[in-house]
């Protein structure tokens, strides 16, 4: 039994000291970095804002006018005209076109400049989308991450229980081997030193799934190594912090689900403004230079003239305007202009939800953290209740005026104070972050 104590002792000071000491455990800076460069979701959504501004760029290069080259050529079967006989015969030809041309849109409702304005807004928007995942992810990671240290401490406390019924039961072995107790005494203090061993397997495959669930967040290929620092954390002052107006006002600026949801609206508006071109006439400028050439196939007589001969006596250039007054287009200049007025309520609607629903959460966060602190406190009372409590019966329990039942009823109430306690704080210490984060303030423990 004293062999199995030192072990016990043994092992949980390596522990301690590896957790201080191991450069390769995780700390949650580290994977938050690692999680924001590595997350697929986060890519995907990369690659999205970047097609957005390939889109806005184009929409600025549309702006410019075109230059096309065209050449076209064939065969003709059947009569055509040989100028030097004067009359159609029965001969095949060769044919080449040739042309270069351009178009260059002078008006168009400014149609134009409304869509380069609607792309940039589109790609801002989507870039605030990529960091509201950021920000997900983010939180996500956090709650894990304390989920993960609230193991280790519980089972840092299983421990200490096991390890605490195992000195009682080296104690309880010695007062039957002196005939002072019965070994019923020691029989049941052997069982309830089987229970706390229990706890601590019990605990210690909650911390693996704790620490799976961390890693699997993380995508990481290899997660049977993984573990994370544990930081020290100072203890609680009293519960101080700005009042949820403040903060929602704060966030407001920040949020990028309300930055993104007002680039959406801004978007919104120009669409309109895209849709209402439609009733404007638009003006272009098209020019175009080209010639053509014909041979005979059978050319007996040495007819043909040569490519660029033909070419330069057959060109011709070409400037003008071209105008399009729209009068009448089966309604779909109405229909998409009503269409973009109800995009636009829409993304009106779409702002606004999102103020009420951030408006909500910080209000939900706020008075979860008030709970979460006001119920720290109480288990901390609690404990040093229980502790003392568990101190006296087990002080009575070794002078043999107190039953098995007794003592084991007041070390598992103990027990389980000790665990709301380390529940609440961590929980206690999440809310507070998520309302850090709400204003402002980078996620660091």
């Amino acid at each position: 039994m004293k062999k199995i104590i030192y072990l016990m002792l043994a092992l949980q000071l390596v522990g301690m000291q590896a957790w201080s000491q191991d450069s390769t455990k995780w700390s949650l800076e580290r994977c938050i970095t690692y999680a924001l460069e590595n997350n697929i979701t986060i890519k995907r959504q990369t690659l999205s804002v970047q097609q957005k501004e390939n889109q806005y760029k184009q929409s600025k290069f549309d702006r410019l006018p075109d230059l096309n080259a065209n050449m076209n050529g064939g065969l003709n079967y059947g009569y055509t005209w040989v100028q030097q006989e004067a009359q159609n015969v029965n001969k095949n030809t060769r044919a080449v076109n040739t042309s270069i041309s351009s178009n260059m849109p002078l008006f168009a409702g400014l149609n134009a400049a409304n869509t380069i304005k609607k792309n940039e807004f589109d790609w801002k928007s989507a870039l605030e989308n990529t960091k509201k995942t950021e920000n997900d992810i983010t939180l996500q990671l956090t709650g894990q991450f304390l989920q993960v240290l609230f193991g280790k401490e519980l089972l840092a406390v299983a421990k200490e229980q096991l390890l605490t019924s195992a000195l009682q039961t080296e104690r309880t072995k010695k007062m039957v081997d002196a005939g002072s107790v019965a070994m019923g005494n020691l029989l049941e203090m052997k069982s309830q030193m089987a229970k706390d061993a229990l706890n601590v397997t019990t605990a210690e495959n909650n911390l693996t799934l704790y620490l799976l669930n961390l890693a699997q967040l993380l995508d990481l290929q290899n997660t049977e190594d993984f573990d994370i620092e544990t930081p020290i954390i100072a203890d609680f002052t009293e519960f101080a912090t700005l009042n949820p107006g403040a903060i929602y006002i704060k966030s407001l600026e920040i949020m990028p689900e309300i930055k993104g949801s007002e680039y959406n609206l801004t978007s919104t508006q120009y669409e309109l403004k895209r849709a209402k071109s439609g009733y404007y006439p638009t003006l272009s400028l098209n020019a175009s230079i080209g010639g053509n050439a014909n041979w005979l196939v059978d050319d007996v007589n040495n007819y043909n003239r040569p490519l660029f001969s033909q070419l330069e006596s057959t060109r011709n250039t070409y400037v003008g305007l071209s105008l399009r007054i729209p009068i009448f287009n089966k309604f779909q200049n109405k229909t998409r202009v009503s269409n973009a007025q109800l995009g636009l309520m829409d993304a009106q609607y779409q702002l606004q939800a999102e103020k009420l629903n951030l408006r909500k959460e910080i209000q939900q966060a706020y008075a979860d953290a008030t709970a979460s602190y006001k119920k720290y406190l109480a288990s901390k009372d609690a404990v040093n209740s229980f502790q003392e409590s568990f101190k006296y019966t087990e002080q009575k329990y070794n002078v043999g005026l107190v039953n098995m039942v007794d003592y084991s009823v007041a070390k598992t109430d103990y027990t389980k104070a000790q665990s709301d306690l380390l529940q609440a704080k961590y929980e206690y210490i999440l809310r507070t972050k998520i309302l850090d984060f709400y204003n402002g303030l980078p996620i660091q423990l």
